[in-house]
């Protein structure tokens, strides 16, 4: 399911697709005092402002999230879990919520 810029809102069953900001507060959380320089060298190396809101920008992050370190790698696998388990819940959603044709 595409993201529209701005658009968080929950989705199927409640889930909120992951956004750079997810992405964001989930590297300063987990890296605690070196979370903002991380982020900074995260962002460099993905190739992304930090403000995008394009799929694609989220999956060079994630993409380069994963091979940053082990700890940013397991954020990065929690992230793409939650961004694959609310893409399939809200087609299974749709899918059970459309009109018979």
């Amino acid at each position: 399911m595409p993201a529209t810029p701005g658009d968080n809102a929950p989705g199927a069953y409640g889930l909120h697709r992951p956004t750079m900001s997810d992405a964001r507060e989930a590297m300063h959380r987990v890296h605690g005092y070196s979370g903002r320089s991380t982020w900074e060298r995260l962002l460099q190396a993905a190739g992304v402002s930090g403000t995008d809101t394009s799929d694609e920008a989220l999956q060079r992050l994630l993409t380069a999230m994963a091979g940053l370190d082990p700890v940013s790698r397991l954020c990065a696998q929690a992230l793409r879990i939650r961004l694959t388990s609310h893409t399939h819940l809200s087609a299974a959603h749709d899918s059970m919520t459309r009109s018979p044709a």
